[in-house]
C-alpha cells in the first residue's frame, strides 16, 4: 500500500528533545516511521536536532513543532462575535489585561469551544497566549536543523489528535498526562476539545498517597459531566510516565468513578516497531507523536 508523505513532531523540554516522524497510508491509516528521545539540555538542542535530522535523513520534511506546556499561557475567554478568520485578532484584544506586557511581545492564537458546550450558555473560545521570542527561537531551532516548520502547536491539540486515534469518535472521551509538578486533563468527543484543565497537583505533592490527585480529577470529571452537560465519560486514558505509572494507575482505577486505562503507543500503533518504547521514552515522545498526527482540514 502507498505511503503518503509524513509529518515530523517536534517537542523542546527542559530534559531534551523529542521527535516523531508520522506518516499515513492511503486509507488514512498513521504509520508511526520514527520516535526517538535525546536527553539534551537547552543550550545543546539545536545542534542535537540538527545530527538526528542528517542522520536519518530527514531534511526538508515538513514539521509540526509543539510547544512545551512551559512556554506559553493558556486561558478560557467569552467567545468574541466575530467571523471564523477575525478570530485571532478578536483574542488579542481580549487577553490584553492578561499580559503583563506590551501585547506587542506575544502571539496570541485561540479556537472556539463546540457551540454545545456550556448547555447553551455564552460560547468560549480557547486562547494560547506565546512569547515571541520563544516561538522565534522554535522558527530558528527547526530552520537550523533543515528542516520546514509548517505549524505551531499545544499540547492540547497533541492530545486531541491521540485521542481520536484511540477511538474517541462518538464518545466522551478523557487524557490525562501526569508529571512531577503538575497535570493536565482534556476531554473531548470525536475531533472535538470540550476542556482542557491544568491538574495543580503533581507526582511530587502525591508520594504516596494520591488523594488530592484523585480529588483534582475527579473534580474536572465532574465539571465536564455537571457544568457542561455533556453525559459520562467513557474512559479516561492515562498517558505514559517516566515513573509511578503502576502505582499512579491503580490508585486512579480504584479511586475514579471512570473507566482507566493506560494509553500506549504500542496499542496506537499496533506492530510498528517504533512504538515499542519503554514507559520513560513513551512519556517523553508522546507529546511529539501527537504533534506528528496532525490533518490539516479540508
Amino acid at each position: 500500500m502507498r505511503v503518503a508523505a509524513g509529518l515530523i513532531g517536534i517537542e523542546c523540554g527542559p530534559q531534551g528533545i523529542a521527535l516523531a516522524q508520522v506518516e499515513r497510508r492511503e486509507d488514512g491509516s498513521p504509520l508511526l516511521q520514527r520516535c526517538e528521545f535525546r536527553a539534551v539540555p537547552p543550550a545543546e538542542q539545536e545542534a542535537a536536532l540538527k545530527a538526528l535530522v542528517q542522520e536519518h535523513g530527514l531534511q526538508d520534511m515538513p514539521v509540526n513543532l509543539l510547544l512545551h506546556p512551559a512556554d506559553y499561557q493558556a486561558h478560557l475567554l467569552d467567545a468574541p462575535e466575530v467571523a471564523a478568520d477575525e478570530l485571532r485578532d478578536a483574542l488579542r484584544w481580549k487577553v490584553r489585561e492578561l499580559v503583563g506586557n506590551s501585547l506587542t511581545d506575544y502571539v496570541v492564537d485561540g479556537f472556539n469551544l463546540p457551540e454545545d458546550a456550556y448547555r447553551g450558555r455564552a460560547r468560549r473560545s480557547f486562547c494560547a497566549v506565546l512569547d515571541k521570542a520563544r516561538m522565534q527561537a522554535g522558527e530558528r531551532l527547526v530552520r537550523h536543523a533543515g528542516l520546514r516548520l509548517q505549524s505551531i502547536d499545544i499540547t492540547e491539540m497533541a492530545f486531541r489528535n491521540l485521542g481520536l486515534l484511540a477511538g474517541a469518535e462518538g464518545i466522551n472521551l478523557g487524557l490525562l498526562r501526569l508529571r512531577s509538578s503538575e497535570g493536565l486533563i482534556c476531554i473531548q468527543n470525536g475531533s472535538e476539545l470540550y476542556m482542557s484543565r491544568r491538574i495543580e497537583q503533581g507526582l511530587d505533592q502525591a508520594g504516596e498517597d494520591f488523594a488530592n490527585v484523585i480529588l483534582e480529577v475527579q473534580r474536572s470529571l465532574d465539571y465536564y459531566e455537571g457544568q457542561l452537560g455533556k453525559g459520562y465519560i467513557a474512559r479516561l486514558l492515562l498517558l505514559p510516565m517516566k515513573r509511578l505509572g503502576e502505582p499512579t494507575l491503580a490508585a486512579l482505577s480504584s479511586g475514579l468513578a471512570v473507566h482507566v486505562l493506560p494509553l500506549r503507543l504500542a496499542e496506537l500503533f499496533p506492530g510498528q516497531p517504533a512504538a515499542e518504547l519503554d514507559d520513560a521514552a513513551q512519556a517523553f515522545c508522546i507529546g511529539a507523536v501527537g504533534a506528528a498526527l496532525r490533518q490539516e482540514a479540508g
